[in-house]
């Protein structure tokens, strides 16, 4: 079975928290996600997938947010949230992968539901990054644990 990983990178913008989102040029919106490779950490996989997807790096820590079995094949997906800061309202990002796409950056609002230009998979994905927050909180879990 394959293994996913998803670095989950939120922000809190106007009292509603985002999550980082890209619109891929030929597979519509997504999440940052990707394989993780043959005896690589889900960590450092969420680190790299990140960089390669985005251009973002970061040498903070990242913290689990949990597993879940996702898409028709039941690939597991492994999330993990990112604290990056200062990054602007849009950017686009040409890959060095994936034949060079240049993936459009945007932040989605995490309580508004996905429309029909998602995969099914990442509506998957959006209900296991709700779970992560804590019920009734605007802010992410890991900045009440970690005070970021």
């Amino acid at each position: 079975m394959a293994e996913k990983v998803c670095p989950v990178v939120f922000r809190t913008s106007r009292g509603a928290t985002e999550v980082l989102a890209f619109r891929h040029p030929s597979a519509g919106k997504q999440f940052v996600k990707g394989t993780i490779e043959e005896g690589e950490p889900g960590r450092q996989a969420a680190i790299r997938e990140l960089r390669e997807e985005s251009g973002i790096t970061t040498d903070r820590q990242l913290l689990d947010l949990g597993q879940a079995l996702i898409g028709a094949q039941s690939a597991l997906w492994h999330f993990f949230a990112v604290e990056v800061e200062g990054l602007p309202e849009s950017w686009e990002h040409q890959t060095d992968d994936d034949f060079g796409h240049v993936f459009s950056f945007f932040w989605h609002p995490v309580a508004d539901d996905l429309d029909e230009e998602w995969h099914p998979r990442f509506h998957d994905a959006l209900r296991i990054i709700r779970l992560s927050l804590p019920h009734g909180s605007n802010c992410p879990s890991f900045v009440l644990r970690h005070g970021v």
